[in-house]
């Protein structure tokens, strides 16, 4: 009796599964780079299909320029046998291919209806060249790298001094607010599929203007700006504080983030995505990187002088900066896609600004105030110096005390 009621339920557990799953399609790739007048292919596949059923789904591409790609118009399935759909790339853009059911035979009713259809895309983007792409992807890990290694020239300049004077402090508030924003940005945009969704549905056929050098890059430089906030406590500073206008600005800008991070998470208006939410606070950043380098040009002007400013710091930002806006070009170029130069304006206004800041940095060390020495470091070689000669002076003694107590009588 056992035996046949366990059968039983195995079987019905059996026919509930069977009427019970949904049909999905899949597909594979769900994106690939090819280059332009290249054939392209991907499969399709029906997943818990009836193995007779034949279905017929309509093919939409959307594109951001025209003859992007060509590919057929109606794609047929037969059960879960793979089908292989080829296409023909023309001109360089980005594409995303969605579809859309038409109809069906030797199917239940149930199977007339595929479960997250119209969500599902495959992305193709059609670049110029791939060698060019390759050299891109350089050129990014390079200001990567550039942009990265700027903050360790102020951590070890500081240290050497053992004093933070003529590091203007706004700047490094500055910089803690705009680049945790600005992680904030990257990170939703790389790593979240929400905000990547929403991303792909206001913008069409676009690239997401964030990789992982971006990524890493602003959680970097929010680490580094800690450290080097860390060593104002520790070493000689001269009293120096923060702006009232610098306080300000940054208690403005978290009541503004919290307000928005409210209302997003709240949903009680349309607007206000998690999508938005990023872009509105990353404007904060850009505002940051127009105004965070001015307190730092003034201070070196009223001191004469930019002892405390690593020009190290300078010449690797500006490396940086050029290589970034380099970077943008080369990638809307080979996809042909420029609205998403300024789809990231952080990224490129960052870029901008810096080589401008840079290059009057660069006015003020080697021209302007060229001649000027820093008294901290020639107190600091002075007093190891000393310690150095007191140390031998010290040691002097106790050899000649040690001499004369063994030829003492």
């Amino acid at each position: 009796m056992n035996s046949y009621c366990q059968n039983f339920l195995l079987v019905l557990g059996c026919f509930l599964f069977s009427v019970s799953a949904d049909v999905t399609l899949d597909f594979d790739p769900e994106s690939q780079y090819i280059e332009v007048n290249k054939n392209g292919s991907f499969d399709l596949w029906l997943k818990n299909a009836n193995e007779s059923s034949i279905v017929n789904l309509f093919v939409n591409v959307s594109t951001n320029n025209p003859n992007v790609i060509y590919i057929q118009d109606v794609v047929v399935l037969f059960g879960t046998n793979y089908t292989t759909v080829d296409f023909l790339t023309d001109q360089p853009g980005n594409a995303d291919i969605t579809f859309q059911f038409e109809s069906a035979s030797n199917v239940s009713i149930n199977e007339f209806y595929i479960e997250g259809l119209k969500d599902d895309y495959i992305h193709v983007y059609v670049i110029r060249s791939h060698p060019l792409d390759v050299f891109n992807d350089v050129v990014g890990w390079t200001y990567f790298v550039a942009w990265s290694v700027s903050f360790y020239p102020q951590v070890f300049y500081n240290f050497q001094r053992r004093s933070v004077v003529g590091l203007n402090f706004d700047f490094l508030a500055y910089n803690l607010l705009g680049f945790s924003v600005y992680s904030i940005f990257n990170v939703g945009l790389y790593w979240i599929p929400e905000i990547q969704d929403e991303y792909r549905d206001e913008n069409p056929g676009q690239l997401i203007p964030v990789k992982l050098n971006d990524v890493i890059f602003s959680l970097h430089a929010v680490v580094l700006t800690l450290i080097t906030i860390t060593q104002c406590f520790f070493f000689t500073s001269n009293n120096q504080t923060i702006s009232w206008f610098c306080r300000l600005f940054i208690i403005v800008s978290l009541l503004i983030i919290m307000v928005l991070a409210i209302f997003t998470i709240t949903g009680d208006y349309a607007n206000c995505t998690w999508l938005n939410f990023v872009n509105w606070i990353c404007y904060i950043k850009l505002i940051v990187s127009f105004i965070k380098y001015v307190p730092q040009a003034w201070m070196n002007y009223q001191r004469k002088s930019t002892i405390g400013w690593s020009i190290g710091n300078v010449l690797l930002d500006c490396t940086g900066g050029t290589l970034s806006i380099l970077q943008s070009l080369l990638l809307s170029y080979n996809s042909d896609d420029w609205p998403s130069l300024v789809a990231d304006p952080v990224k490129f206004g960052l870029g901008f600004l810096s080589i401008v800041f840079d290059i009057l940095f660069m006015i003020q060390h080697y021209v302007l105030y060229r001649h000027v020495r820093d008294p901290s470091a020639r107190e600091f070689r002075h007093s190891v110096f000393q310690n150095e000669n007191d140390s031998e002076f010290e040691r002097s003694n106790k050899t000649a005390g040690d001499l004369g107590s063994t030829i003492s009588p």
